[in-house]
């Protein structure tokens, strides 16, 4: 925890770094860190990093747009550290500009691998989507359109996320995700599998209705998804997968077989 006296020494060392440094493009940030004493495995903690952006933020006021360059530079050319403060940084001001740092985070998440985009995501887009789903939500879906690149993966990631803390939101995500059922999903399968078994730990209700739709699907990869997702018995779902069990299809029949086989556990047969 930092105390008081380095809040301020911290404060202090930000506020140089910008006047002296930041004014003549020196985006050597780690400089207004150095002196902190305490490292945790050799390295600084997350909370200094954090609380260095926030000052960041507050003393550069409305000219922040000016600081797109230091921004990259942060995230591109500054290790570890600059994507924390790059991530923290923009948590404080994507809401401010979106139509400015939304496209920055996705120019850094085109080049950005899996653990780093859902850093990000985590950081910046799953709280402005808790508190304003009307206006980043969409956002977050377009993202989970991009095939099978890392970003579409842990957009949907996030979307799991989201509903796990906003469950009046499952009915927008689940109609989002259904529009895409009838189109190869390819490495996104699974991750629709996990979202519908959330949704059955969070709903029964919305569970049971995406069943009742499509329960008279005899689309292999809707079977699939339908029979992976099965976390408890449900008598309504018996019969569906029953049926399914006499399929001359080799997918149908495989999937509503292993389902079967669940379904009969549950129900302590």
């Amino acid at each position: 925890m930092l105390t008081i006296d380095w809040k301020e020494r911290l404060t202090q060392d930000t506020e140089y770094y910008l006047q002296n440094k930041l004014i003549k493009q020196d985006y050597d940030f780690e400089i207004i860190f150095n002196a902190y004493p305490e490292r945790s495995h050799g390295k600084i903690p997350s909370e200094v990093i954090s609380f260095v952006s926030g000052i960041i933020v507050q003393r550069l006021g409305k000219k922040h747009p000016e600081q797109i360059p230091f921004f990259r530079y942060l995230w591109f050319k500054k290790g570890d550290y600059g994507k924390q403060a790059f991530a923290a940084i923009m948590s404080k001001l994507a809401h401010k500009k979106p139509d400015i740092y939304i496209p920055l985070m996705e120019e850094i998440m085109a080049k950005a691998d899996g653990s780093e985009i859902n850093a990000l995501l985590d950081k910046v887009m799953l709280p402005l989507c808790r508190k304003h789903p009307e206006k980043y939500l969409q956002i977050v879906f377009t993202w989970s359109k991009r095939g099978s690149s890392e970003l579409s993966q842990q957009a949907l990631n996030l979307c799991i996320k989201l509903i796990k803390r906003r469950e009046d939101l499952i009915p927008e995500v689940l109609k989002h995700f259904q529009n895409q059922w009838l189109y190869p999903l390819g490495e996104q399968q699974s991750l629709q599998v996990n979202m519908l078994k959330t949704i059955a730990k969070l709903d029964s209700t919305s569970y049971l209705e995406v069943w009742q739709e499509f329960g008279i699907s005899r689309d292999p990869q809707i079977v699939e998804l339908l029979c992976a997702s099965i976390v408890d018995y449900h008598p309504e779902i018996e019969p569906i997968v029953e049926l399914w069990t006499r399929s001359g299809n080799a997918r149908v029949k495989k999937a509503s077989n292993t389902a079967m086989r669940l379904i009969k556990r549950k129900k302590g047969v």
